[in-house]
């Protein structure tokens, strides 16, 4: 059989499944080994982002291949794979413009975890467009890193170029902020601050060893203050990234950049979030406001740059992640919103 915690009308239950078997030519059935519980999946049980009524969730997943179809030649019965969990039609205007992330035939009404069911599941029937074999270097749990790890490397292209000196603040220290932490650290930038309002995230930040100052956003509040104050305009960042989903971050953010500074907005507000900004004081410093919301061509250079990181950046322990069984989603859940923990990992 197969055991899944599903959502169903916003409740969260473990639902025993039939095995799934391959149906068309191009399916790829996966025995899953870990699948994550990311900020978008805690976005999505509180009401931020919108996913199908009845799903299983879970977008960030690696597995075993059990079955596939006829027509599917780039993996094989028991090969190690990371599943890829966003997908375009190929076809329609934003795809032939090289903007697949905006697809509208598929686009964000299939994505994996969202609007199809994920990786939440022992099992899970895929399209082989969405499954990724894996190099023998790179571990299970380092690839359970290669979508949220994508999702960096399309921050990283849309901030480009990025000088050897800058200053730079992380807002939030969940995975994602961790990740960004990480892998600026492998790109040999060393001039970083992270900042969170939770102490277990602080403490996690803080064990990355990387010689960050790692603060409460309140410390950059004053900072900011008394910098007015004094009519310091050195005071600040060259690049502010956001990964907290916070409005009043948002908003803070671009008081805390230098001129000629870059925010870098990855957090998921709810849609009904609105802020208030000074456009004479963004005109006047130049600032550039960034969004990153998808992975675009991305998610197989991820694959090259965890092998490239390996464990010294990419490690469970170090980056604050805890395996639970399925049957403890709902302690999942919990520890991960407590931040006692930066991501919550289910293992089979």
């Amino acid at each position: 059989m197969n055991n899944a915690v599903q959502l169903w009308d916003g409740h969260l239950s473990v639902i025993t499944r039939p095995m799934p078997h391959v149906q068309s030519a191009n399916d790829v059935i996966v025995k899953i080994t870990y699948a994550a519980v990311s900020g978008t999946d805690l976005d999505i049980l509180e009401g931020k982002i919108e996913c199908s009524k009845s799903i299983i969730l879970g977008h960030q997943f690696v597995g075993i291949v059990k079955e596939i179809g006829a027509d599917v030649k780039h993996v094989t019965v028991g090969d190690r794979v990371v599943v890829n969990p966003y997908t375009s039609c190929n076809m329609c205007d934003y795809c032939l413009k090289g903007q697949p992330f905006f697809c509208k035939i598929e686009g964000k009404n299939a994505t994996i975890g969202v609007k199809r069911n994920g990786g939440w599941a022992q099992f899970c029937r895929l399209s082989a467009k969405n499954v990724i074999p894996l190099p023998h270097q790179v571990t299970f749990e380092q690839a359970l890193f290669t979508e949220p790890l994508s999702c960096v490397l399309h921050g990283w292209d849309l901030l480009a170029p990025v000088k050897a000196d800058v200053e730079i603040l992380i807002c939030g220290a969940g995975n994602t902020g961790l990740l960004w932490a990480s892998f600026l650290h492998f790109r040999g930038y060393r001039e970083i601050v992270m900042s969170d309002v939770l102490k277990g995230r602080q403490r996690i930040a803080q064990q990355l060893d990387f010689g960050y100052q790692v603060v409460n956003p309140d410390i950059l509040i004053t900072e900011a203050r008394n910098a007015k104050n004094e009519q310091d305009e050195e005071w600040g960042f060259d690049i502010v990234i956001d990964t907290t989903g916070d409005p009043s971050c948002f908003e803070q953010s671009l008081k805390w950049l230098r001129h000629g500074g870059k925010l870098l907005l990855l957090g998921a507000c709810l849609p009904s979030s609105e802020v208030t900004l000074n456009p004479h004081e963004i005109y006047k410093k130049e600032l550039k406001i960034l969004t990153s919301s998808f992975n675009p061509f991305n998610f197989t250079p991820a694959i090259q740059v965890i092998k490239d990181m390996g464990v010294r950046y990419l490690d469970f322990e170090q980056l604050g992640v805890r395996t639970f069984q399925l049957q403890e989603y709902l302690a999942a859940v919990e520890t991960m919103r407590s931040g006692d923990i930066s991501k919550a990992v289910f293992e089979y």
